[in-house]
């Protein structure tokens, strides 16, 4: 009974806009289950496995939040984007997570069916209360939003919403969070 109030208490609680999370503040910290567990080897992910003072993955330069949701069409388009930088970069410290904010056990599903046919192999976390969105996001952030952190816990790029010239962008900010020159 303690744990549903509780619960109730921190879903309805309102988010303070300084408290969402945005360049120079450090990010909301948050461990979520995930949708590919067998493909990224964990049930559940946290932030404070890359970035942090506490970070135990060591070999982070930069991770990249991803916050999508199954009905948003520049989000699906966005899942290979990011499997790709994934492969091309994880060697050289970049991490890659999304958050997919699907409440409905149809969008769930569809998020599943949408890791598999990419073969996504980073951590997709499921966030079917919203609770980590609300703190990223607040109440009315356009999806896919993204976030680059950097190891020490801060972010440093916000994306709110889809451009046309998002993935170029994205490319320039990682070649620079990692320190490569192309």
């Amino acid at each position: 009974m303690n744990r549903t109030i509780l619960l109730l208490a921190l879903v309805a609680a309102p988010v303070l806009a300084e408290d969402l999370a945005e360049v120079d503040k450090p990010v909301p910290t948050f461990r979520l289950p995930v949708y590919n567990a067998k493909e990224f080897g964990e049930s559940s992910v946290a932030i404070d496995t890359y970035v942090g003072a506490e970070a135990s993955d060591k070999k982070t330069k930069a991770l990249m939040v991803s916050f999508m949701a199954s009905f948003c069409g520049p989000c699906k388009k966005e899942m290979p984007y990011l499997q790709k930088l994934h492969e091309q970069h994880k060697a050289n410290g970049l991490r890659i997570m999304m958050v997919a904010i699907d409440t409905e056990p149809e969008g769930q599903k569809k998020v599943s069916e949408l890791i598999a046919e990419n073969k996504v192999t980073f951590p997709v976390a499921k966030d079917r209360f919203n609770i980590v969105a609300r703190r990223w996001l607040g109440t009315k952030s356009p999806l896919p939003s993204l976030f680059m952190v950097r190891p020490d816990g801060t972010i440093s790029a916000v994306h709110r919403g889809y451009s046309q010239d998002g993935a170029e962008l994205h490319a320039k900010e990682v070649e620079s969070a990692l320190g490569l020159k192309k």
